[in-house]
Protein backbone atom coordinates (compact mmCIF):
# COMPACT_ATOMS: atom_id res chain seq x y z
CA UNK A 1 0.00 0.00 0.00
CA UNK A 2 2.79 2.24 0.89
CA UNK A 3 4.52 2.35 -2.71
CA UNK A 4 1.26 2.60 -4.20
CA UNK A 5 0.63 5.73 -1.89
CA UNK A 6 4.10 7.28 -3.11
CA UNK A 7 3.63 6.38 -6.43
CA UNK A 8 0.78 8.54 -6.47
CA UNK A 9 2.15 11.47 -4.80
CA UNK A 10 5.56 11.29 -7.23
CA UNK A 11 2.96 11.86 -10.09
CA UNK A 12 0.99 14.42 -8.50
CA UNK A 13 4.50 16.40 -7.44
CA UNK A 14 5.25 15.73 -11.31
CA UNK A 15 1.95 17.40 -12.15
CA UNK A 16 2.08 20.34 -10.16
CA UNK A 17 6.24 20.77 -10.73
CA UNK A 18 7.51 19.26 -7.49
CA UNK A 19 8.50 16.21 -9.39
CA UNK A 20 11.24 14.16 -7.83
CA UNK A 21 11.40 15.87 -4.19
CA UNK A 22 9.77 12.35 -2.75
CA UNK A 23 12.00 9.05 -2.60
CA UNK A 24 11.28 6.10 -0.56
CA UNK A 25 14.12 3.58 0.66
CA UNK A 26 13.18 0.77 2.77
CA UNK A 27 15.88 0.33 5.44
CA UNK A 28 16.43 -1.93 9.11
CA UNK A 29 16.75 -0.05 12.12
CA UNK A 30 20.11 -1.96 11.77
CA UNK A 31 21.45 -0.75 8.76
CA UNK A 32 22.35 2.89 10.32
CA UNK A 33 25.21 3.75 7.40
CA UNK A 34 22.62 2.92 4.92
CA UNK A 35 19.96 5.72 6.49
CA UNK A 36 23.15 7.91 6.42
CA UNK A 37 23.78 7.61 2.74
CA UNK A 38 20.49 7.52 1.64
CA UNK A 39 19.44 10.64 3.58
CA UNK A 40 22.77 12.29 2.52
CA UNK A 41 22.02 11.67 -1.42
CA UNK A 42 18.28 12.29 -1.24
CA UNK A 43 19.86 15.78 0.17
CA UNK A 44 22.23 16.42 -2.72
CA UNK A 45 19.72 15.60 -4.98
CA UNK A 46 17.30 17.81 -3.78
CA UNK A 47 20.10 20.87 -3.53
CA UNK A 48 20.71 20.18 -7.40
CA UNK A 49 17.50 20.65 -7.76
CA UNK A 50 17.35 24.42 -5.99
CA UNK A 51 14.82 25.94 -4.48
CA UNK A 52 10.95 25.56 -4.33
CA UNK A 53 9.78 26.29 -7.95
CA UNK A 54 6.13 27.27 -6.68
CA UNK A 55 7.73 29.26 -4.34
CA UNK A 56 8.22 31.81 -7.07
CA UNK A 57 4.41 31.90 -7.79
CA UNK A 58 3.38 32.25 -3.98
CA UNK A 59 5.12 35.69 -3.94
CA UNK A 60 3.50 36.83 -6.98
CA UNK A 61 0.35 36.08 -6.28
CA UNK A 62 0.25 37.33 -2.48
CA UNK A 63 0.91 40.72 -3.79
CA UNK A 64 -2.18 40.51 -5.73
CA UNK A 65 -4.38 39.68 -3.12
CA UNK A 66 -3.05 42.31 -0.92
CA UNK A 67 -4.00 44.98 -3.17
CA UNK A 68 -7.59 43.26 -4.05
CA UNK A 69 -10.00 45.86 -2.57
CA UNK A 70 -11.81 44.73 0.27
CA UNK A 71 -14.91 44.77 0.84
CA UNK A 72 -16.58 45.58 3.99
CA UNK A 73 -19.69 43.26 5.54
CA UNK A 74 -22.39 45.30 6.91
CA UNK A 75 -25.15 44.17 9.39
CA UNK A 76 -28.36 43.75 8.06
CA UNK A 77 -30.37 46.85 8.82
CA UNK A 78 -33.40 45.86 10.81
CA UNK A 79 -36.38 47.95 10.35
CA UNK A 80 -38.25 48.40 13.84
CA UNK A 81 -41.46 46.62 13.46
CA UNK A 82 -45.09 49.12 12.61
CA UNK A 83 -46.87 50.30 14.81
CA UNK A 84 -50.33 48.16 15.46
CA UNK A 85 -53.19 49.70 13.72
CA UNK A 86 -55.25 48.23 16.08
CA UNK A 87 -55.66 50.03 18.75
Amino acid sequence: MTVKRITFMQDLLDFIGLGGRLHLAWISSAEAQKFARVVSDFTDHIRTMGPNPLKAFRLTTAGADQRRPTTRIREPVIAPAAADPVQ
